[in-house]
C-alpha cells in the first residue's frame, strides 16, 4: 500500500474521502499489534495511545485486545468515523503537539501514518507522552506485488511511472538517529482483505493521488480498476486482496526518560 507524499496537506487531504479509506482500506492483524505491544498486550489493561488514528482501523484492533485506547488526528472528518469504533475515546489533535499529559500511555501505536509526521517535533512528543518502558509501535500494510493482479492495481492507482517499491517508506534511520528511543527490532505479518467490485474502487479512491485528480482522469482510473475486478474475481466469492505489514517497535532512552521526570511527573494510570 501506498504511503503517497508526504505532508501536512496530503495528510488532511484524507479528509474528504473518510468513507472510502474506512471501506476500501484494510484492517491490521492482531499478530502484528500483539507483537508491537510485547508484555503490553498480555498482562492486563494498557492506556494505548493510537496516534494518527484516521477512521480508527488499528485503534479498534487495540480495543479488541482489551486496552484502554484513544485516537488522536488532526482530521475531524476521520475521526467521525472512528467514533463509531467500540472502546475508543477521540481527540483531535496533531503528533507534533499530543493533547495528553506527560507519561500518560503505555504504548504509543502508528498505523500508516508516521510518514506524514514533522518527525523532529513529533518525536518528543511521543517520548513525552510514554511512560518508562512504554513502546512506540509504527505499522504499515502494504500490497504484496508479487502477485500480478496486484502489481497491475498497484500500478492503475499509483501511475505508469510510479518506480516499483518507491512507496515503502522506511522509518528506521529516522528512530536510530533519535537520542529519544532505544534499539529498534521489525517484525513482518501477512493478511488478506475481502473486497467486492465497490470495496475495490473505494480502495482506489482511499488514495490522494486518485482523491485529487480530475472527475475524468479519476473515471479514467476507475475503469481500470473495474477491469482488474472482471478479469480477477470470481463472484460471488470475494476477492482477496493479499497484503504484509511491516512492524517497527522501540523504547523510550534513559535520556527521554530522565528529560520526562524534569518536565513534570508521569501521570497516574487512567
Amino acid at each position: 500500500m501506498t504511503t503517497d507524499d508526504p505532508g501536512p496537506e496530503r495528510g488532511r487531504s484524507f479528509g474528504a474521502v473518510a468513507a472510502a479509506y474506512d471501506a476500501g482500506r484494510p484492517t491490521f492483524p492482531v499478530e502484528a499489534l500483539a507483537w508491537v505491544l510485547g508484555e503490553a498486550s498480555v498482562h492486563g489493561r494498557r492506556q494505548v495511545l493510537d496516534l494518527g488514528a484516521g477512521t480508527g482501523k488499528l485503534a479498534a484492533v487495540a480495543a479488541a485486545l482489551g486496552h484502554d485506547v484513544v485516537a488522536v488526528d488532526p482530521s475531524e472528518e476521520m475521526l467521525a468515523v472512528c467514533r463509531k469504533v467500540p472502546g475508543v475515546d477521540t481527540m483531535v489533535g496533531a503528533a507534533e503537539s499530543i493533547p495528553l499529559a506527560h507519561g500518560s500511555v503505555d504504548a504509543v501505536i502508528v498505523g500508516q501514518a508516521f510518514h506524514w509526521f514533522d518527525h523532529a517535533r513529533a518525536l518528543p512528543e511521543i517520548a513525552r507522552v510514554l511512560r518508562p518502558h512504554g513502546v512506540l509501535g509504527l505499522l504499515w500494510n502494504h500490497y504484496d506485488t508479487v502477485v500480478p493482479w496486484v502489481r497491475r492495481l498497484h500500478r492503475a492507482i499509483l501511475g505508469e511511472d510510479f518506480l516499483a517499491g518507491a512507496d515503502q517508506f522506511d522509518p528506521m534511520p529516522i528512530l536510530l538517529q533519535s537520542d529519544l528511543f532505544g534499539p529498534v527490532e521489525t517484525g513482518r505479518f501477512r493478511h488478506w482483505h475481502d473486497l467486492d467490485r465497490g470495496g475495490l474502487r473505494q480502495l482506489a479512491l482511499s488514495h490522494s493521488r486518485v482523491s485529487v485528480l480530475t472527475e475524468s482522469r479519476r473515471e479514467s482510473v476507475l475503469e481500470q480498476i473495474d477491469a482488474i475486478y472482471e478479469g480477477t474475481a470470481r463472484p460471488p466469492e470475494p476477492l482477496r486482496m493479499p497484503y504484509f505489514t511491516n512492524c517497527y517497535r522501540t523504547w523510550p532512552s534513559d535520556l527521554a526518560n530522565y528529560q520526562r521526570t524534569l518536565d513534570a511527573p508521569v501521570a497516574p494510570p487512567l
